[in-house]
Order: structure tokens, then sequence, then C-alpha cells
């Protein structure tokens, strides 16, 4: 009987142990939930910024009015960069010159792209807009009334 019971607690516990923790995914602990996007980063992170000047600058009611953005690249090595470098786009509110009051990263995942935020400073009511936002557009919607 003991014998049965310690054989199946090690077939539990086997498949925990082969499991191979993807440096990509693991890199981005403490951030928000991510995304997957089917495409390179590149193409991904260009569509994204398409999307995000229609929806969220531009038009009578822009959701992220007096804010700006910056579209960047991290590096591998760079302070605070574990693992392979990025595309992000920082968006900052009006006056917070260093500090970003939100931030979308682009990792490659695959041939596709895993798709992170960080909030540093945005409003509830503006933020829930705009995870639902990035949540469409990772799916390759074109809308911008969520």
């Amino acid at each position: 009987m003991w014998l049965r019971i310690i054989f199946l607690l090690f077939l539990a516990s086997a498949p925990q142990a082969c499991a191979r923790k993807d440096p990509a995914v693991e890199s981005l602990i403490g951030s928000e939930p991510q995304r997957l996007s089917f495409g390179a980063p590149p193409q991904v992170l260009h569509s994204f910024v398409e999307k995000m000047k229609l929806c969220w600058f531009t038009g009578p009611n822009p959701a992220l009015a007096g804010y700006r953005y910056e579209t960047g690249e991290r590096y591998e090595g760079e302070e605070g960069v574990s693992g392979e470098g990025y595309q992000n786009v920082k968006i900052f509110g009006a006056g917070m010159d260093d500090v970003p009051a939100f931030e979308v990263q682009f990792h490659k995942y695959n041939d596709n792209t895993l798709i992170v935020t960080r909030n540093y400073s945005l409003p509830s009511g503006v933020l829930a807009k705009v995870k639902r936002d990035i949540q469409l557009w990772a799916l390759a919607s074109q809308d911008c009334m969520s």
C-alpha cells in the first residue's frame, strides 16, 4: 500500500520536474497579465501604434487627451532588462517628462509577440479602457469602441 502511494506521488510530481521554464516569460515576473499576439514584435508594434494614435490620441473624445507617447527599444544587458531586449511604447502624462504613466512592452515569443503592460499612474477609468483596447488589438481587432 505505501509503495503504491509513493509511486503515485512520484508520478504526480514527475511532469512538474520536467517542465521547461521559458526565459522570455520568466523575465516578465511582476508585470501585469500578458497577451499573445500573432506576428513579430516590429509588425505588432507598428499595428499597435497606428491603432493607438487613432483611438487614444485623436477624435472627439480621445481617451488619452493631454498625454503623449514615445516608442523605443530596450536592449539586452541594459539596466533592468533581463533576457532578450524588447520594443516598447511609453505613455507620459502632462508634465511627466521622465516618469511614464503606462508602458506597453513587445517581447519576442517564438514567432509571435508577447504584449506586456505596466501601469504606473493611469487613473482607473482610463486604465480600464486602455486595457480593454489592448486585449482587443492583441486579437487583431480594428475596433476603437471597447
